[in-house]
């Protein structure tokens, strides 16, 4: 029987002919820079990350910090998103500037928004769930905090 230890180095995750390691794919839109977005990526042991294209320089602007600078895809496997996308003509025309500023990638992350409402706006809660979920939400944000004297 295969010890925990065993598993982990046979068990490898198949995505598009290509073999890895760690099943974990991290997406890079919550750091509040380049660096820190290596550093995490580099803890986590990810070998997918996924770029959202509309907010992420991965070269459709030079002279910009790109994020490929520090996370190459020699090293990892970027999966393009379509973050921000709310159509489908959209959508493909992202995908389109990914796979050429990625030379030929073909791998994406379709994300397609329905509306540009906020969620609050789009559920369909009765009347008075939502009017509650409102001011318990707004009171939750404008809560002011304190610190302990």
């Amino acid at each position: 029987m295969p010890t925990q230890t065993q598993t982990a180095v046979t068990d490898r995750y198949t995505v598009a002919s290509e073999s890895y390691s760690s099943r974990l794919l991290l997406g890079t839109g919550k750091y509040k820079d380049l660096d820190e977005t290596r550093r995490a990526v580099e803890a986590s042991g990810a070998e997918i990350v996924t770029i959202a294209v509309r907010r992420t320089n991965i070269g459709q602007t030079p002279g910009k910090p790109n994020i490929l600078e520090v996370l190459p895809p020699e090293r990892y496997t970027i999966l393009p998103n379509t973050a921000g996308c709310f159509d489908a003509e959209t959508a493909i025309r992202t995908c389109r500037l990914a796979r050429e500023l990625l030379d030929g990638h073909n791998l994406c992350k379709l994300e397609v928004l329905g509306t540009k409402k906020p969620c609050s706006q789009t559920w369909s809660l009765p009347s008075r769930r939502r009017k509650y979920w409102s001011r318990t939400a707004s009171t939750l944000w404008s809560t002011p905090t304190t610190t302990p004297s």
